[in-house]
């Protein structure tokens, strides 16, 4: 789908560790704007005493969501505690088009995926507990078992982290202060929508450019990807960071190791940043996205994380010069060290 140059409908995404208050504080702000619709994610979870089918979420069996996948019908999907999520590309695509908002809570990597797609169209709001210990608290509040507490605080250091590439942040201290600051947000931004579109109106320039970096772990012959897209680590650039940083961080963030610059392809620091494998370019109405794409030599083959997999070059989804180098290098080390 090609979103006009107009800046159409937005999806407000609410992002942070779970009993942040995501859905409370998105409940509170969609009491005071009707027009402000909540977006229904596709789960297989069951479904809470609280929630209702095609509200919070789509709630369906493990062989409907499959059905979703091999349809295409999903922008990206994830595993998240033993459950399935994922987006929905009709609901999204329709409300943009239509110049509908939608406000949703999202996971961490879903959310990254969601605004490589429609950078134009999403707002990104990271909500964080005053500390992890009130987090717990809260857990326990919500009924949480101490096994499912510990489950979920693993994946709280990784989703910290995100807070600084979101647009907004919001400390949930108190719920109504907290509140008012997401209705604040969703406002700011349908004013400053109103303002772009003004200028699209009056032939004022709207084009911008968007970076993003892609790192493809390999080890031997065989690489680390996943089912569901984008097949490959990937993550946008902040402002002023440099391509192999973020390339470091996508795989940081994916794999939850401390990576090594040097075991970047091809392993050669050029000042001041190492050189990517390749850089693609994605042009639209309303941007032009530039991805830089690097090869990560893992010294060991690890077990790959939830919905990961390793599996041969040939069979992946690779350029042929990515593979080209894939092959060259393997045959390299095996020269310099004969098994």
């Amino acid at each position: 789908m090609t979103i006009p140059q107009r800046r159409l409908g937005l999806v407000f995404t609410l992002v942070g560790p779970p009993g942040v208050g995501k859905n409370a504080l998105m409940n509170a702000v969609l009491k005071r704007i009707p027009d402000l619709k909540q977006f229904p994610t596709a789960t297989t979870r069951g479904m809470r005493s609280n929630e209702q089918h095609g509200r919070e979420h789509l709630f369906v069996t493990r062989p409907e969501f499959q059905a979703l996948i091999d349809s295409d019908a999903l922008i990206e999907w994830q595993v998240v505690h033993d459950e399935l999520y994922g987006m929905p590309r009709a609901t999204v695509e329709a409300a943009i088009a239509g110049e509908h908002d939608l406000i949703a809570d999202i996971e961490v990597l879903g959310a990254t995926y969601l605004r490589s797609l429609y950078p134009d169209n999403t707002v990104l709001i990271f909500i964080q507990p005053p500390s992890v210990n009130e987090l717990k608290k809260r857990m326990a509040k919500r009924g949480e078992t101490p096994e499912e507490i510990a489950k979920r605080l693993r994946r709280v250091d990784m989703e910290m982290q995100y807070a600084p590439l979101c647009d907004y942040l919001i400390t949930n201290t108190k719920l109504r202060e907290a509140s008012k600051i997401l209705y604040g947000i969703v406002l700011a931004e349908r004013s400053r929508r109103a303002l772009l579109n003004l200028r699209v109106e009056r032939d004022l320039p709207r084009h911008k450019f968007t970076y993003s970096a892609t790192v493809i772990p390999v080890h031997g012959q065989e690489v680390l990807g996943r089912d569901g897209s984008p097949p490959f680590p990937t993550i946008q650039l902040t402002h002023g960071e440099a391509p192999h940083d973020a390339a470091l961080r996508a795989i940081r963030q994916t794999l939850d190791i401390i990576p090594s610059p040097d075991l970047l392809a091809q392993g050669q620091l050029s000042q001041p940043f190492i050189l990517p494998l390749a850089l693609t370019s994605t042009e639209q109405a309303h941007h032009e996205q530039f991805i830089f794409v690097y090869l990560y030599y893992l010294p060991e083959r690890i077990e790959p994380p939830e919905g990961w997999r390793w599996l041969p070059y040939q069979q992946a989804e690779l350029s042929p010069a990515v593979r080209d180098i894939i092959h060259s290098r393997h045959h390299e080390l095996l020269t310099e060290h004969p098994v």
